[in-house]
């Protein structure tokens, strides 16, 4: 074909928008809502997503943890006698190498309050480090974080709710009187803790109790709310109220589990007083929930887990890495081993043979799976709805065809070919793809940009579910830009639409050209 007769059909397509404007409208606005739709859906997943794995590299484990091969055959069990020794040789051999390295001795156990119980992960930490390579020791809540030789812990915020330590923020009126304000010992600090309590603020958009909600309304109406704005002299002054009480006093109930032999496991019932001197509340619900952290150097003698030097794993993570971006190719688990082997050679040292580091991924498995067949049924419901646009426009070029079969039959008498024909159409149905779609990209990106700026913010359904709701993510859900699926949804839609015009036009072309002009 020449190029002149395919600008003559091109323009008559273009023409043909025109002349069945309704048509166009309702075709051009199925195209630009499912675009529209699937750019919007796919940014959150991906911003999602891309949070997620963010917060469990700066907040939980960093890039990489170095273990013993047996712990990490068994580390669902935790399994306290596959630790190591001799991890400080590593850490200064990962400095000079320029990574950034934290020891660690993880450990469950039960923790008891003067309130409660609950069932607590630890970890037990070395301060300095932890600080310099995880990002959670800057969101402390209230208090401060543990120090080394203490036997002190920071708690995450929900776990310290459970065990009503820490500062409570919506006390009962019976709470406050008989555990807050029973906690001063002066009058002149019963009237700086009534100072700090009042009643809550109005929540905007809340539903008016119905008539079997009496006693919530009731319960509710009770509770007194801690002001905001609290300065951190002012918080450290009730915390210290609060703490010459007893309510931040704890013990931990574990069981210490030591290798003897080959086979042979002694588990040894160990009580461990300690006492809660921070709360800490991160953008990673993971690390809010029935978390403890411990100095690790409290734990060593008998006193202690009898650790004598032991730790369970090293966290690894690139010196002055961007907390923005995911580890790369330099904090892959070949390449910190590779840089590690050449800092140990240069000492005169060999890597350990019963070690090994592996990467975050392989310990968020549980996340990327649950992540990942989200993202599917997500996708798959989108894609679902795609296709149902897709069959609406199918179904209007099926009628507007038909309607012009007469009309299709005039072409092909004046000489048009049947290429020429169905090529026509499919250039009016491409072109109201590529019309919708450009609209749908438009409205699409006009959504994201709020998206991605301020997201929406899922805190109340987060302390509804104890923060466990998947995503690594404590109340803002953002999106992200993905300019290849904004870019592959235009072209999609565009060539969809086109071939959306072929079953209609193939079935009007089968008619011979009389019956064409005789259709009615």
């Amino acid at each position: 074909m020449n190029p002149a007769a395919f600008r003559d059909i091109a323009g008559m397509a273009f023409r043909n928008l025109g002349r069945h404007r309704v048509k166009t409208i309702i075709t051009t606005s199925a195209v630009a809502i499912s675009a529209a739709l699937y750019i919007f859906m796919d940014g959150w997943i991906l911003g999602m997503n891309l949070e997620s794995r963010r917060n469990i590299v700066a907040y939980e484990m960093g890039a990489a943890k170095l273990q013993s091969r047996a712990y990490f055959e068994k580390k669902d069990e935790l399994p306290m006698y596959e630790g190591f020794k001799d991890w400080e040789p590593l850490a200064a051999a990962l400095a000079e190498a320029g990574y950034d390295s934290a020891p660690r001795f993880v450990f469950t156990g039960t923790l008891y309050s003067r309130a409660g119980t609950a069932p607590i992960n630890f970890n037990a930490v070395d301060p300095q480090y932890e600080t310099r390579l995880l990002r959670y020791p800057g969101y402390l809540e209230a208090g401060r974080l543990p120090r080394s030789g203490a036997p002190e812990l920071a708690l995450g915020s929900l776990a310290a709710e459970k065990l009503r330590v820490g500062i409570p923020s919506r006390p009962t009126r019976s709470e406050f009187e008989e555990e807050i304000l029973g906690a001063a010992a002066s009058e002149e600090d019963r009237a700086f803790v009534r100072s700090l309590y009042g009643p809550p603020p109005a929540e905007k958009g809340r539903k008016p109790f119905s008539a079997p909600d009496e006693a919530a309304r009731a319960a509710e109406e009770e509770k007194l709310a801690l002001k905001e704005g609290l300065s951190p002299a002012e918080r450290d002054r009730l915390w210290g109220i609060l703490a010459a009480s007893g309510r931040m006093d704890v013990r931990i109930s574990t069981v210490i589990d030591i290798k003897e032999g080959q086979d042979s496991i002694r588990h040894v019932n160990q009580l461990i007083d300690a006492v809660v001197v921070g709360v800490v509340n991160s953008p990673n619900p993971k690390t809010n929930g029935n978390v403890a952290y411990i100095p690790l150097d409290a734990l060593q003698d008998e006193a202690g887990l009898m650790l004598e030097g032991s730790v369970t794993e090293l966290l690894i993570r690139k010196a002055g890495a961007d907390d923005a971006r995911l580890p790369g190719a330099d904090e892959a688990p070949e390449a910190i081993r590779a840089a590690l082997e050449r800092s140990l050679a240069a000492r005169g040292e060999v890597f350990p043979v019963e070690l090994a580091i592996r990467g975050w991924r392989d310990y968020a498995q549980d996340y990327i799976a649950a992540a990942a067949q989200d993202n599917i049924s997500s996708r798959i419901m989108i894609l679902f709805l795609f296709l149902l646009s897709f069959i609406g426009i199918s179904n209007t070029m099926l009628m507007s065809i038909l309607e012009r079969t007469k009309e299709t039959g005039m072409l092909r008498a004046l000489g048009m070919t049947d290429g020429q024909v169905l090529l026509a159409y499919i250039l009016e149905a491409g072109l109201i793809g590529a019309l919708g779609s450009l609209i749908g990209i438009l409205a699409g990106c006009l959504i994201n940009i709020p998206m991605v700026a301020r997201g929406i913010d899922y805190s109340a359904m987060a302390r509804e579910m104890n923060g466990d709701y998947g995503y690594r993510i404590v109340a803002v859900f953002r999106s992200a830009w993905n300019p290849p699926v904004i870019v592959g949804t235009g072209i999609a839609a565009t060539l969809l639409s086109a071939l959306a015009a072929v079953p209609p036009t193939l079935r009007a072309l089968r008619m011979a050209v009389t019956e064409s002009l005789r259709f009615e």
